[in-house]
């Protein structure tokens, strides 16, 4: 075990695999003609918290009457996978949005979703490799080089996801690709480039919460813990059910010392995305800087559970293993 050092924080620069903010899920649109694959990617955009889940478990019923009608439509399949997805059963998002890919080799959208839902089991190779033929599907497509970027930095693989959100950039300039930009430069230890893309979101669209917690982070980093705790309750104000918008702002509470408050607004961003690991992580270390030691490792260990590539989570539970067992002595 470690000595006597300090869990990692998101103000450390540390953490370089942790799970990025998560997306406030408003960027799909379709282009003209309105193909089919455009109203996949409509679907590809519902995400966890962004339905609750008696309305997701409504449409799961209505979507498997359809299937019964007709087995051979990869979009109802598709539909059902995500509505799965959405509800946390993710084996069985998984069969279903197979059955799809059976159906449809060629959507460039199940092949994303699937990735996203490989992702959360953990199986991080094949979700790469859908990814990367989802790209490789359709090269020129915006929605598909940001979703891969958003799998890259959740991998920790920062480089290149840098990368896939410039190039979702450079096909279509939006406010979220922006902001997950920032993200990543974030925990690139680019302040400079974070900083410029999360103002370049925010000057896109005002009323994005995801920009609005990417500024926020990154003025956090600067040191401008002012401006940074008004940015971060203006995302709170435009997205209360936005995870990420209470990981904003419990890490300025954090920041300004005001322990309990932070604690609170981690656990509502727990509450609202429970398989979010870098939620989980924050949680954690809340718990331990207010001296909850037991209650901080469980939620560390949940965070490994759910990434067990997060070394920032590892390095933490080994100090608050440490931590207990110097206090139990």
């Amino acid at each position: 075990l470690p000595g006597d050092k300090e869990v990692s924080n998101w103000m450390s620069g540390s953490g370089g695999d942790q799970r990025q903010v998560p997306a406030d899920r408003s960027r799909a649109t379709t282009t003209s003609g309105g193909t089919k694959e455009d109203e996949y990617l409509k679907v590809l955009f519902i995400d966890r918290g962004q339905l609750d889940l008696r309305h997701a478990g409504e449409k799961c019923v209505e979507v498997r009457r359809k299937i019964t009608d007709d087995p051979n439509d990869a979009f109802q399949h598709f539909q059902l996978g995500t509505y799965l997805y959405v509800l946390g059963d993710l084996d069985g998002a998984a069969g279903e949005i197979n059955s799809a890919i059976n159906l449809n080799p060629h959507s460039a959208s199940c092949r994303a979703q699937l990735g996203k839902v490989l992702e959360l089991t953990g199986n991080h190779m094949e979700a790469l490799r859908q990814f990367r033929r989802a790209v490789e599907i359709a090269p020129n497509s915006s929605d598909i080089h940001f979703l891969f970027g958003e799998s890259l930095s959740h991998g920790g693989n920062m480089n290149e996801a840098i990368n896939e959100f410039r190039r979702s950039i450079a096909v279509k300039p939006a406010c979220e690709s922006l902001a997950a930009l920032s993200e990543s430069l974030l925990v690139a230890g680019d302040l400079s480039g974070a900083t410029q893309a999360a103002r370049e979101a925010v000057s896109l669209d005002s009323t994005s919460a995801r920009a609005q917690v990417a500024l926020s982070n990154a003025l956090l980093r600067s040191g401008d813990k002012q401006s940074s705790m008004l940015t971060a309750r203006q995302a709170a104000l435009l997205s209360p059910n936005l995870p990420a918008s209470h990981l904003a702002l419990g890490r300025c509470l954090f920041g300004s010392g005001k322990l309990d408050a932070a604690v609170e607004e981690f656990k509502q961003a727990v509450a609202l995305d429970p398989l979010d690991a870098a939620a989980r992580n924050d949680l954690g270390y809340a718990l331990y800087g207010r001296g909850d030691i037991v209650p901080s490792i469980n939620e560390f260990r949940l965070a490994l559970r759910l990434n067990p590539r997060f070394t920032e989570a590892r390095n933490n539970l080994e100090v608050a293993i440490h931590r207990l067992y110097k206090d139990r002595q």
